[in-house]
């Protein structure tokens, strides 16, 4: 690479990173809930065409990106990492008993609408080609899959916690569904057996998998449990996730998905300080959120109308299906739980697990990615901001008919 080149490139991603820490600021994240904004139509966006802008112009290319393999393979550890702690089982056995079936009534009916719905529109394009159809749909119905919670302070307003509490807990279970539904793909599509040297079955490489997210996530406990203070705990993360992801990428596994089996070991031992170090972890969630944003606006092609089809079919088949989940969630569990509309509003915003999914896809080998995988990408982008857009205008509702009724009753709305 010429120098003028590396320096052009150095200051792009200089660039990208120092405003993504800007924007990852806590400051910025209030104002953000105080207006009930999500990540991707407040900030987000804005990194996705700045990829965009410097792809078009040459400053990053694939070859580039294919250079950055080792640091955004470290992002998507520290990220499932993070979700993999959430699988906590002693808060889970403080949760109702009722919980599983309304975690699987609200993320079922999204995976299967969307797996039928986006199916049809791959296959009407041409799409015909087995296994690559069936790993893209399985992609995009992980993407479906997972939620993050909306404005809860509006539209569970005169609620019990308890209702908060039920909400919250579906939002980080189905990030783990869509975990594991990318880990079945990385076991079952393997890539050519000259980059990974290991003639391995599949069940072998799901047992790999699960093999070495436990032992990786013991050796980080063994690791942290001794830790002085908040830095060297940090410190000992970094590089136990390091360790998860570079051996996860050199086998070709699925990196999310190993690192969040470490997350999900570590934090099922005793430890004395876990709200100190899933504090410590979410502290760089965000930015590297937004700096995968980035990344995958290089890979991103808005001028092809395939893509602008498929995410447009795959909004409106996910958000059908959360409100038929919301509905069946309704009738196992109706006493702690709000109206069926306002469950699905409060469930439907995307997770930051769905840009993880996404990336893996986008980052799949080292040329262009397909035709089929950018109009995945493109269908992922696109169905996020109509989603939103879509929150963004029921609460606004939602919120108007709370005025008006407390108008009539001689109040205001608080």
């Amino acid at each position: 690479m010429a120098a003028e080149s590396l320096a052009r490139v150095v200051v792009a991603i200089a660039f990208a990173i120092g405003l993504a820490v800007i924007v990852g600021n806590p400051r910025v994240r209030r104002w953000e809930e105080r207006f009930g904004l999500t990540v991707l139509a407040a900030s987000g966006f804005p990194f996705l065409l700045l990829g965009l802008a410097f792809s078009r112009f040459n400053i990053l290319s694939l070859s580039v990106l294919t250079d950055l393999t080792p640091a955004y393979e470290f992002g998507l550890g520290w990220i499932g990492f993070l979700v993999g702690t959430q699988l906590d089982v002693r808060r889970l056995d403080r949760l109702p008993r009722t919980l599983l079936p309304v975690i699987a009534a609200a993320a079922i009916p999204p995976i299967l609408f969307a797996a039928v719905a986006c199916s049809l529109v791959l296959i009407g394009f041409g799409v015909m080609q087995g296994d690559g159809l069936v790993r893209d749909v399985l992609i995009l119905t992980a993407c479906a899959s997972v939620s993050a919670p909306a404005n809860l302070r509006l539209l569970l307003q005169g609620c019990r916690k308890e209702t908060h509490d039920l909400v919250l807990e579906v939002t980080r279970i189905d990030q783990l569904v869509a975990l594991a539904i990318l880990g079945f793909v990385a076991v079952t599509f393997r890539p050519d057996s000259t980059i990974v040297l290991w003639d391995v079955s599949r069940s072998g490489w799901f047992l790999i998998t699960l093999g070495l997210g436990s032992i990786l996530g013991w050796l980080v406990y063994i690791l942290v449990r001794g830790a002085a203070n908040r830095a060297e705990e940090a410190t000992l993360v970094m590089g136990g996730v390091a360790i998860a992801a570079g051996v996860a990428g050199y086998l070709a596994l699925s990196v999310a998905v190993v690192c969040a089996l470490a997350g999900a070991t570590l934090i099922n031992f005793p430890l004395k300080r876990r709200d100190r170090l899933i504090e410590s972890l979410r502290a760089l969630e965000r930015p590297l959120y937004l700096l995968f944003l980035f990344i995958l606006g290089t890979t991103w092609r808005p001028e092809e109308w395939q893509g602008w089809v498929l995410g447009i079919v795959f909004a409106l088949s996910r958000g059908y299906g959360k409100l038929i989940g919301a509905r069946m969630a309704i009738r196992i569990k109706s006493s702690d739980l709000p109206s069926a509309e306002r469950f699905a509003l409060s469930i439907l915003p995307e997770s930051v697990v769905a840009i993880v999914v996404i990336f893996t896809l986008a980052t799949h080998g080292t040329s262009l990615p397909a035709a089929p995988v950018r109009w995945a990408i493109n269908a992922v982008i696109v169905g996020s901001v109509l989603t939103e857009i879509v929150v963004q205008m029921l609460q606004r509702r939602y919120r108007r008919a709370l005025q008006r009724e407390a108008i009539a009753l001689g109040g205001s709305l608080p």
